[in-house]
């Protein structure tokens, strides 16, 4: 008699200790290009400010509400994306997250004046505050745990790529184009990958085991993680731990309590000050005496540096765990803050200037992209895109306060500008340090090579 034993696959051990093989390098690099158009969008607006001003003759702070509607935007979207993720998938939850923003931004290239932007930039932000935490799930559920970390913060590493593309399109499109081909390049763009996200990208194998999706469909997601997978196969997920279905109250349980507080209050005082420079650093230059070309390119700068410090930093998570590695870079940028805040910005300074920005941006924003990485950390997959969507969502609130803050620091000139960013990052380094979950140093790898 001729038995037939179906195979059975912890889909759970496969995601965490699998190769980091090509199929899903190639998840992390279409997620990473969503995110890149969700740093140039995100930061378009405050490279055109300045030639808004002087084509509508209003003042700094006439935007300061349009500033403030798109990051209302993004404090309301980044939980909507995060629960969207965990209850009908990553993948339409970045996809419609993608469309939506590109399609805002496209329309302010038709606005006529301070409240039309306002009004679509609210639309914008509630698709750049789904993205990121769809996308920051993703790629953590495609990624061995060993590697895992280091792959979230390249995804998040492209949030100031895309602040750099940003500046380079405004230094060289600006005077020539004007300030509305900014928002038709930035706004197209992401259009287009949304498509390409639709027939490209893969869906999560976890999140389709657990909610109870056709076999068929779980194994040709799980072929990303081995090919050799099939719809007969028995799936199962022994890794994730039982915790209740996606929602908010669900992060505030017994063990995730405190964890949640410190994650929430750390994101908050972060994105408060990088929020703070992305919209109002390229006004504090020209005010100072710098060209639209030179301030652009400052903000350029420090997104540069943003680059190096996310991937410094998650390697350093891994190999020093998240508390050293965050409150080191968190430290960092106190000190860089306090710097910037003692010296006098002239043309004289410009060179020490824009090295402190780059040397700022490498450490904010290493910070600011290692919070993502340690609550893809933290939350199980069942509430993961939930938790990173709160945490994100509540500092998003940060990015709200910012529009007014910063319009307030600029009123008493450079010195208030940087010293408030250095006590928000101070209380960053303080919420960081309160965190009780934190990730540990990973052992070193076997010599062997692998696949």
């Amino acid at each position: 008699m001729e038995t037939t034993q179906n195979p059975v696959i912890d889909i759970g051990s496969l995601a965490e200790d699998g190769a980091w093989t090509t199929p899903r390098k190639q998840v992390l690099l279409l997620c990473a290009l969503a995110i890149i158009l969700d740093g140039l969008d995100n930061q378009i607006l405050g490279f055109a400010i300045p030639s808004m001003i002087k084509e509508w003759s209003v003042t700094r702070g006439d935007f300061a509400p349009a500033l403030a509607l798109g990051f209302v935007g993004m404090t309301v979207g980044t939980p909507i994306g995060g629960i969207v993720g965990d209850w009908l998938g990553r993948k339409v939850a970045l996809i419609a997250s993608v469309f939506l923003f590109g399609a805002a931004t496209l329309a302010i290239a038709a606005a006529h004046g301070v409240g039309e932007v306002g009004l679509y930039r609210f639309l914008a932000g509630l698709g750049l505050g789904g993205a990121l935490p769809a996308a920051t799930a993703l790629i953590a559920e495609f990624t061995p745990r060993r590697n895992r970390s280091l792959s979230v913060m390249l995804g998040i590493v492209c949030i100031p790529i895309g602040g750099m593309i940003g500046g380079v399109l405004a230094a060289q499109l600006q005077p020539e184009y004007g300030w509305r081909m900014l928002f038709v390049i930035s706004g197209a763009l992401p259009m287009i990958v949304a498509l390409i996200l639709a027939i490209a990208l893969p869906e999560s194998p976890q999140y389709l085991l657990a909610r109870g999706a056709d076999p068929k469909r779980v194994a040709k997601s799980v072929q990303i993680l081995d090919r050799t997978a099939v719809s007969s196969s028995v799936f199962v997920d022994g890794r994730e731990a039982a915790v209740e279905r996606a929602s908010v109250t669900a992060l505030f349980i017994a063990s995730l309590r405190r964890t949640t507080t410190a994650l929430w209050i750390a994101f908050f005082f972060c994105l408060l000050p990088v929020y703070v420079l992305y919209a109002w650093a390229p006004t504090l230059l020209t005010s100072k005496g710098f060209d639209v070309q030179s301030a652009s390119f400052g903000l350029a700068l420090f997104n540069f540096g943003g680059v190096a410090g996310c991937i410094v930093t998650g390697w350093a998570i891994g190999r020093y765990g998240s508390r050293v590695a965050i409150l080191t870079v968190a430290g960092a940028a106190i000190v860089g803050a306090a710097i910037l805040a003692s010296m006098p910005l002239s043309i004289e300074t410009r060179p020490l200037l824009m090295t402190l920005l780059c040397v700022e941006g490498f450490c904010l924003l290493g910070a600011q992209g290692s919070l993502y990485a340690l609550a893809a950390y933290v939350y199980p997959t069942n509430v993961r895109s939930t938790g990173v969507g709160a945490a994100a969502g509540f500092g998003r609130a940060g990015a709200i306060v910012s529009a007014y803050v910063g319009t307030f620091a600029l009123n008493y000139g450079a010195t208030m500008f940087f010293a408030v960013i250095a006590a928000c990052v101070a209380i960053t380094f303080v919420a960081v340090a309160i965190v009780d979950m934190h990730q540990p140093a990973q052992p070193a790898e076997p010599s062997r090579a692998s696949v």
